[in-house]
């Protein structure tokens, strides 16, 4: 194969969705598999919806997928360019000029045929094409025959996108013939669609990419569900980034559209977030914690290291999100935890003088081991007559705030003596 130059060239008209992340991604691992390049082209010739913020959120966007690019450019840096070729047409016979603007001349008999690589032959007759402009009246060129100029003058081998392209491609291959120029490879990827088969819109996910950055979705989660909208090797799911560019191409990827699911995007994220080094996740989750509100980044910065490695390390399993983590693990910081409705009937008044018998037992140990936070439990409880199933689900209610979570006494032991004493006293005042 020849030396793979694929682009992705999106319109900084606003933030880069899942659909546009995966057309980004599919450029990448082909360019990557294939020892290629990669070009990010911003497409900014329609002045009056582009913004520099939408530039800066696509850029942003793909840096957090991991998806680097070996050259930039900005299409209204090279408007010279794209009149010079504009006059080549004129020159040619092939274009002309009328309201101020430069116009394309489509022919009207036959059929422009579009080999392409996943959609097949698509023929389109030519007497539904339309002439077009090229250039407008203010000299800044369109879509299509900007595109044509671009890709190139940039050496473009494959021009891979999105399905939506399918019908502009047939003018793109009349202004490339006009001039005399070979086309690259076309490869058109099928829509998303969402979990109900309809396009996808933003109540089925399509938000912006670092939205997903926002709800706690790792960015290795991401790019391993957005490669299988659409592309499959075997029975694989889970792959790690060396294992996509591995195993990408563009045989892989099928003709009927993706659809969206965004239950095993956060399955996917449980898996990533089980995979990721515990010190790394903590890192990040330490971030989400502040973000989130669940405690003061002078809370975060005084827990113990060893404790709240332990604590991420356990609450993971049991959680799909670095938001729900840093939720999850709100117990582990000196705020108020409230009860859940669903536990209310486990608080009854009995449980009043047993609380505060524990309370007392456990504010005098020192370090908080499970081991020793279980002796001091099964001790108090021996005095008391009580079997530890008595209160085990009760304290760990209003320890933690919930019902479930990892072993009764792991838990206490993260929570520390301290607060844990101060929880059980708060329960018990209470149930007076």
């Amino acid at each position: 194969m020849e030396k793979v130059r694929v682009r992705f060239a999106p319109s900084p008209t606003g933030y880069l969705h899942v659909g546009g992340a995966r057309t980004a991604l599919f450029n990448w691992l082909f360019a990557r598999h294939h020892g290629g390049t990669f070009i990010l082209r911003i497409e900014d010739t329609d002045r009056t919806r582009s913004t520099e913020e939408a530039i800066e959120q696509i850029i942003a966007s793909l840096r957090w997928l991991g998806l680097d690019w070996d050259e930039f450019y900005r299409q209204t840096e090279r408007i010279h360019i794209h009149q010079r070729y504009a006059e080549e047409l004129l020159r040619r016979g092939a274009a002309y000029e009328a309201d101020g603007a430069v116009w394309f001349r489509m022919p009207k008999e036959g059929i422009t045929v579009v080999d392409d690589l996943i959609a097949g032959k698509v023929e389109f007759p030519n007497r539904e094409l339309k002439d077009l402009v090229i250039l407008r009246s203010d000299g800044t060129p369109t879509y299509n025959f900007a595109c044509v100029v671009d890709d190139t003058e940039m050496g473009i081998t494959h021009v891979i996108r999105g399905d939506e392209h399918l019908p502009n491609t047939p003018k793109q291959l009349q202004i490339y013939w006009a001039l005399g120029l070979t086309p690259p490879k076309f490869a058109h990827i099928p829509l998303i669609l969402g979990p109900d088969r309809t396009k996808l819109s933003k109540r089925h996910g399509a938000v912006s990419v670092l939205e997903y950055k926002r709800k706690g979705i790792l960015p290795e989660a991401m790019v391993n569900f957005l490669a299988r909208l659409g592309w499959s090797h075997g029975d694989q799911e889970i792959f790690s980034r060396d294992e996509l560019i591995q195993y990408f191409d563009l045989a892989g990827v099928g003709q009927s559209p993706a659809v969206f699911d965004e239950q095993k995007l956060l399955w996917l994220n449980r898996e990533w977030m089980r995979r990721t080094p515990v010190p790394e996740l903590a890192g990040l989750v330490k971030e989400f914690l502040v973000m989130e509100g669940v405690a003061s980044q002078e809370e975060v910065e005084s827990i113990s290291e060893a404790r709240f490695l332990r604590a991420v390390e356990l609450l993971r399993d049991r959680t799909h999100t670095l938001v729900e983590l840093a939720h999850t693990a709100r117990f582990l910081f000196p705020r108020d935890i409230s009860v859940p409705q669903d536990a209310q009937d486990l608080l009854r008044p009995e449980l009043r003088e047993p609380f505060l018998a524990l309370a007392q037992a456990i504010e005098g140990l020192s370090t908080g081991d499970p081991a020793e936070m279980e002796a001091a439990i099964r001790k108090v409880l021996e005095e008391l007559g009580l079997p530890l199933k008595a209160v085990a689900l009760p304290m760990r209610v209003v320890v933690t705030g919930s019902r479930v979570g990892p072993g009764l006494f792991e838990v206490l032991a993260m929570a520390g003596p301290k607060l844990v004493a101060e929880r059980l006293r708060s329960a018990a005042a209470k149930l007076q």
